[in-house]
């Protein structure tokens, strides 16, 4: 085999809150059922896709997303206050979970309070603003400081609380026993039991613990609906939530035992497989410390290769089949002999100089006499290298030279990206690309051993052109080019720095924004919006390296929000871009009405409102259109075609392949010939929604659709009309 090393001489002489259990078994009177399959049977299905589909919200999948990012920066932070790194984890547990102790109380003193006061009064007799008078909100914000996440939390369910009557109002319209029967406070009782449990899973998957998904009435739900199979197991927290809610709904015997099933409080379990990581790994990192040089450290990396497969999202058939022992030896022993050069004491300390020294202080880091930095980067090249050679297929993993030649191969990938040039063999060096070679290192130093994210060693300048910073898409569609407007740039080219970030297993964005947003306090939140998805234009356009995009060779770019997927940071003028919770739009359907609508909320931020209110001003009609087709250009229309995609797989929707695309296209042709036809006898309302004190404006519009089938085809009916509103609304 060859070693990724350059000949070295070494000094001395050295040669180169436990998951609820699932309910028991429950016998049900026949005759019960029998009715309801004679009364309702056939609308079944029809009526919980369309409460499935009412319910649908992506700011409330943000807010989840958002609250899980701040608890998990909470529970990091705790973990590096705790000097006992055996302890302290369980004790950081016990700390976040008094933190969401706080927020399920107040949830369920909110949903009470609704539950309480509305009472036997009917799903459909709900009025607007009536649910944020009884929750007692004060100021135009309400529950929706965009930078506290409970906040965030609450105001979600609040909007849920609402989808939920409106939902259930149009089915009673429509005459289905099971809403008529339901009033507004036993709809909100249902919606209020759902709560903790929730924010359990929110705690379980924020500190890494992973329980089996509690997914039966889920599963049942699916299985009623046309056309939809059982719950992918990557589904999100709010679409599981969701189909738990319209289960309990829709069944509530059914879902009765969810509401019996209440977290157990003041339970602290043993921190999750995120965390035997930890302990693997800072243990493997002694060990190659301590290591004899020159002898191959098999039973050390026999030891460390289980638990990173156990750390994998998925258990591979492929594995059980041939052995878990027979992969983990055929890994160890090509791997320990390639590492065996650089073990030991002396060679820790003196690739922990090296790393050092390839510009680490400007980072805020130092080597660290222990030779720390060092270990660490063996062990991650080799932890890299097991995920990598993971991903081979079973056939493969069978085949004793393949299995070799591809730890030769990932390992060698892996070593250039954590250890230094200057031990490399210079084509590994040069084959990064990269001028001025840095290396990753685990972070955050501060909660050592439990590092949850790399950083790149070298903050790396940029020159951005207009067309440069228009090609960057960030998430939800928009791009670098418009939020370096909306900051206020405006001459080109621009000058800025761009940071990257890799996220360990159990890593998510609040972690890196914990310990690397400049926000003061705990406001992590308001730091996850500075760190985007590295994708490979943005690689190749920011860093000038389109490999840095590229995590897995076998399978392309790292998946979001797991180990392996890449972020970066753009600062301009010293100061990061935040995206704002302004921008891009909300699609959503109705399926309770007559004929199926879609509704597609424009979120127009603060700068365009008063563009569009001057330009029609002026009757500069062209500009008008212009300024609305901007805001639907191709970033924009991929991710409405995403988001309809998923939306027609959710709720059972069969199209064809590229029916996504098509619909996204006719949606936006149809918007701006509505906004060509119709904002121009507009011009007051949206001047007066420039002025509102809330920022931007909504503009609304409602395409409807044949029937379900049209829908699938891509074909709405006629063109929409539009509605403007002042603010940005997530109805």
């Amino acid at each position: 085999m060859i070693s990724p090393f350059a000949p070295v001489t070494l000094p001395g002489g050295a040669g180169p809150m436990a998951a609820a259990p699932l309910p028991g078994q429950v016998l049900h009177s026949p005759f019960a059922e029998a009715a309801a399959v004679v009364g309702e049977g056939e609308l079944g299905a029809e009526a919980a896709g369309a409460l499935l589909a009412e319910l649908d919200d992506a700011g409330f999948g943000e807010a989840l997303e958002l609250l899980e990012d701040d608890v998990a920066a909470r529970h990091l932070r705790s973990v590096g206050t705790w000097s006992n790194e055996s302890e302290a984890p369980v004790l950081a547990t016990a700390d976040t979970a008094q933190w969401m102790a706080e927020l399920a109380g107040e949830a369920d003193r909110v949903l009470g309070a609704l539950e309480e006061h509305f009472g036997d009064r009917p799903a459909d007799s709900l009025q607007a603003g009536e649910i944020e008078a009884v929750a007692g909100l004060r100021g135009p914000d309400g529950f929706t400081n965009p930078f506290d996440t409970q906040q965030l939390f609450l105001g979600g369910l609040l909007d849920k609380a609402k989808k939920l009557a409106s939902g259930v109002g149009k089915l009673a319209k429509k005459g289905l026993a099971f809403a008529g029967n339901l009033a507004l406070g036993p709809l909100f009782g249902i919606l209020r039991k759902l709560v903790r449990p929730l924010l359990r899973k929110v705690l379980d998957s924020a500190i890494g613990r992973l329980p089996a998904s509690l997914r039966p009435l889920a599963g049942q739900l699916s299985a009623k609906l046309r056309g939809s199979g059982e719950l992918s197991a990557d589904a999100s927290l709010a679409e599981e939530f969701d189909r738990e809610l319209t289960a309990s709904v829709t069944a509530p015997n059914e879902g009765r035992w969810q509401a019996e099933q209440p977290p157990a409080e003041g339970t602290y379990e043993a921190p999750g497989q995120g965390h035997d990581l930890d302990a693997a790994r800072a243990r493997l990192v002694r060990e190659l410390s301590a290591a004899d040089p020159g002898v191959p450290p098999t039973e050390q990396l026999e030891q460390f290769i289980p638990v990173v497969m156990a750390a994998l999202p998925l258990i591979r058939t492929g594995i059980k089949i041939i052995g878990r022992d027979k992969v983990v030896n055929g890994i160890a022993g090509p791997l320990s002999r390639l590492i065996s050069g650089m073990v030991g004491a002396d060679a820790a300390k003196m690739l922990s100089r090296h790393i050092a020294s390839t510009g680490l202080g400007l980072l805020g880091l130092e080597a660290g006499g222990d030779g720390s930095l060092g270990g660490e980067a063996l062990a991650a090249a080799t932890e890299d290298t097991v995920r990598q050679v993971m991903t081979l297929p079973p056939e493969s993993l069978e085949q004793e030279l393949l299995l070799e030649t591809e730890v030769q191969d990932a390992f060698a990938e892996a070593a250039a990206r954590h250890l230094p040039a200057a031990v490399l063999r210079a084509e590994l060096a040069e084959r990064e690309l990269d001028a001025e070679h840095a290396v990753w290192v685990m972070m955050p130093r501060a909660t050592k051993p439990c590092f949850r994210y790399k950083k790149y060693g070298r903050v790396i300048p940029v020159r951005l052109t207009r067309p440069m910073a228009r090609a960057v898409v960030l998430s939800g569609g928009e791009t670098l080019e418009r939020r370096l407007l909306e900051s206020g740039v405006r001459a080109w080219p621009v000058d800025g720095e761009v940071e990257l970030y890799e996220l360990l297993p159990g890593g998510r964005p609040g972690h890196v924004a914990a310990f690397e947003s400049e926000e003061d306090g705990d406001a992590s939140t308001a730091g996850v919006h500075e760190f985007e998805e590295l994708t490979q234009t943005a690689a190749t356009l920011l860093a000038g390296i389109p490999r840095f995009a590229q995590t897995d060779r076998h399978g392309g770019a790292g998946r979001h929000r797991s180990a392996g997927s890449r972020y970066f940071r753009f600062r301009h003028h010293g100061r990061p871009l935040r995206r704002q919770r302004r921008h891009g739009f909300i699609v959503g359907f109705d399926l309770t009405a007559p004929q199926p609508v879609l509704k597609v909320n424009l979120l127009v931020g603060e700068r365009d409102t008063h563009e569009l209110a001057a330009q029609l001003q002026r009757r500069q009609l062209v500009q008008v259109v212009s300024t609305v087709r901007r805001l639907l250009d191709p970033a924009a229309l991929q991710a409405m075609t995403t988001r309809l995609e998923r939306l027609m797989t959710q709720h059972g929707i069969t199209a064809p392949s590229g029916i996504g695309k098509q619909l996204a296209e006719r949606l936006a042709d149809g918007m701006l010939r509505t906004v060509s036809q119709q904002l121009p006898a507009s011009a007051q309302t949206l001047a007066q929604a420039a002025q509102d004190p809330a920022p931007g404006a909504t503009l609304t519009f409602m395409f409807s659709f044949a029937d379900r089938a049209a829908i699938a085809t891509g074909t709405p009916v006629g063109d929409p009309a539009v509605t403007i509103r002042p603010g940005i609304h997530r109805d």
